[in-house]
């Protein structure tokens, strides 16, 4: 009997070389699944959770640590209208007056916006008019083009660090939605408090 031949027949653009011969593709394949299921083993070490890996870099203070209660409020000892944790952040990261007190100043604007009555017209034009004021006291802590990035980064990781829990995310995001398509102004702030 006589043997038949299969040839693949690959249609290349001129210039190209092909290093997948016909059956290369097959032992390509096969190393790459032997490859792949190496490792681990008995005495590999195991992965750590999300959770330990937020606990470690709090640990280690490359995270803030940020508490984390079911409640809106959160702890706040002196009630300054800051949380504790986000004020302990706050003081450790901006050792510059002028800075800390914009720092204090938004994080405050921010908890507010968490917990205004949503439904209260008066007090949401209130919690915003203070979230204007923060952000002049942004401006006069953090002059000029650099100062701008600065201040925005300020104001977004404070705002990250208010909103880290699920209950805490959805105040903020109710708070935007009963202000959509309102129209603030922005005052004109000479010194921050």
């Amino acid at each position: 009997m006589g043997q038949i031949q299969i040839k693949e027949e690959i249609k290349m653009k001129p210039g190209c070389l092909s290093v997948w011969e016909p059956g290369t593709w097959v032992l390509a394949l096969t190393l790459a699944v032997a490859v792949a299921g190496c490792g681990g083993g008995k005495n590999a070490e195991p992965q750590a959770s999300p959770q330990e890996k937020i606990a470690q870099l709090e640990a280690s203070g490359a995270l803030p640590k940020l508490e984390r209660l079911p409640i809106l409020e959160g702890m706040d000892a002196n009630r300054d209208g800051v949380r504790d944790d986000i004020e302990t952040h706050i003081h450790r990261k901006y050792t510059d007056p002028a800075q800390r007190r914009a720092a204090m100043r938004t994080a405050r604007a921010y908890q507010q916006m968490l917990l205004v009555d949503k439904n209260d017209a008066v007090a949401l034009e209130r919690v915003s008019d203070g979230s204007w004021q923060a952000v002049g006291c942004e401006q006069l802590a953090f002059p000029g083009p650099e100062g701008a990035k600065q201040s925005w980064k300020m104001a977004q990781e404070i705002m990250a660090m208010t909103t880290n829990t699920k209950e805490r995310l959805k105040a903020f995001l109710a708070y935007n939605k009963a202000r959509s398509g309102s129209v603030s102004s922005m005052p004109k702030v000479d010194r921050c408090d």
